[in-house]
C-alpha cells in the first residue's frame, strides 16, 4: 500500500503509565482528551499514548501538498508509536486510521479496539443495500464543505455535531467548546475525502489476523452502522458489540461503559478490578 509523499510531522502527544504501548486515536473534530477515562484505567499497567491528529489541539496543520488520505495521520502515528508492536484504539476517523496502520504493517499491531470506523469508501463497492447510507453521508460532507467555502465554520461545526450527536448535542456545548470545534472544522473535509477514498476489499481486510473488538452504538447513524456491518463480515477475528442507546459519539457520551469494554479486550485481568457496567451485547 502506497504512502503519501509528504513530510512526517510530530504530533502533540500525551503519554501516561509504563509498560507495553497502547495508542488511542480520536475522532474528527475531537481531541486526545476524549480518551482520558480509558487512559486512566489502562495507565496502571500500560503506557497509553494519546496524540492529537493533524489540525487538532496543538498538533500541526495538515502538511502542505499532502494528499487527503488516511496515510497522512497514519505516518505520523507510526513515528510516535515506536518500533515495538502496539495495541491500537480508535474512534470514527481515528479508528479508520488505526485500520490503515494495521493494513500497512500488521506485524506492528497486537490488537485493534475500534468504535465505528467510518470507512465510507467501503459503501461504494457494496451494492444497492449501501446506496442510501452513501448518499446520506455524502450530503453531510457536501454541506460541511460548502459552509466552510462560504466562510461559515461555526455553522459547519453545528451541522457536523448535530448530525453525529443528535439535535441536542450542539445546544449542550459551552461556547469555548463550540469555538474549539469551529477551529478544527477546516481539516474535516480532508478527513471525509480520505474516508471516501479508502476502498478496502474484503480480501484485503481478511489478511488482518490480530484480535479485533468492533463496537457500535445501537442508535447510531445508518452510514456508520452499515460500515461496521461490512467490517464485521470481512475481519476474520472480530468480536462485535452493540451499545444500546448510544450513537456515534458513544466513547464520549457513554465513556465509562466503552472504556470498560475496551479495557476488557486489551487486558481482561485489569478490567476485573473495576466495577462492571453493562455487559457487552454481542452483535
Amino acid at each position: 500500500m502506497q504512502t503519501t509523499p509528504a513530510p512526517v510531522a510530530t504530533l502533540s502527544t500525551q503519554a501516561q503509565g509504563a509498560g507495553a504501548t497502547i495508542v488511542c486515536l480520536h475522532s474528527s473534530a475531537g481531541s486526545r482528551a476524549q480518551w482520558r477515562p480509558l487512559a486512566d484505567a489502562l495507565g496502571t499497567r500500560w503506557r497509553v499514548v494519546t496524540p492529537d491528529l493533524h489540525g487538532h489541539g496543538s498538533s500541526p496543520a495538515w502538511p502542505t501538498g499532502a494528499l487527503n488520505t488516511l496515510d497522512v495521520d497514519a505516518d505520523a502515528v507510526m513515528r510516535l508509536a515506536g518500533p515495538a508492536p502496539v495495541h491500537l484504539v480508535g474512534h470514527s476517523y481515528g479508528a479508520a486510521v488505526a485500520l490503515q496502520l494495521a493494513l500497512r504493517q500488521p506485524e506492528r499491531v497486537r490488537s485493534l479496539t475500534l468504535y465505528e470506523p467510518v470507512v465510507f469508501g467501503m459503501l461504494e463497492d457494496s451494492g444497492l443495500e449501501s446506496a442510501p447510507a452513501l448518499e446520506e453521508i455524502r450530503e453531510v460532507a457536501d454541506s460541511v464543505a460548502a459552509l466552510l467555502r462560504a466562510g461559515r465554520p461555526l455553522d459547519a461545526a453545528h451541522v457536523f455535531v448535530g448530525y453525529w450527536g443528535g439535535s441536542r448535542a450542539w445546544a449542550a456545548l459551552a461556547e469555548h467548546q463550540r469555538r474549539a470545534l469551529m477551529v478544527r472544522m477546516h481539516v474535516v473535509p480532508r478527513h471525509f475525502e480520505a474516508l471516501f477514498a479508502a476502498r478496502w476489499a474484503a480480501s484485503l481486510l481478511a489478511r488482518l489476523q490480530m484480535p479485533v473488538l468492533l463496537l457500535r452504538g445501537g442508535a447510531t447513524r445508518v452510514p456508520a452502522r452499515r460500515v461496521t456491518e461490512l467490517l464485521a463480515q470481512a475481519l476474520p477475528h472480530a468480536q462485535c458489540g452493540v451499545l444500546p442507546g448510544a450513537g456515534h459519539l458513544g466513547p464520549i457520551s457513554h465513556a465509562r461503559t466503552v472504556s470498560h469494554w475496551m479495557t476488557a479486550h486489551i487486558d481482561p485481568l485489569l478490567a476485573r478490578r473495576f466495577e462492571t457496567p453493562a455487559a457487552l451485547n454481542l452483535a
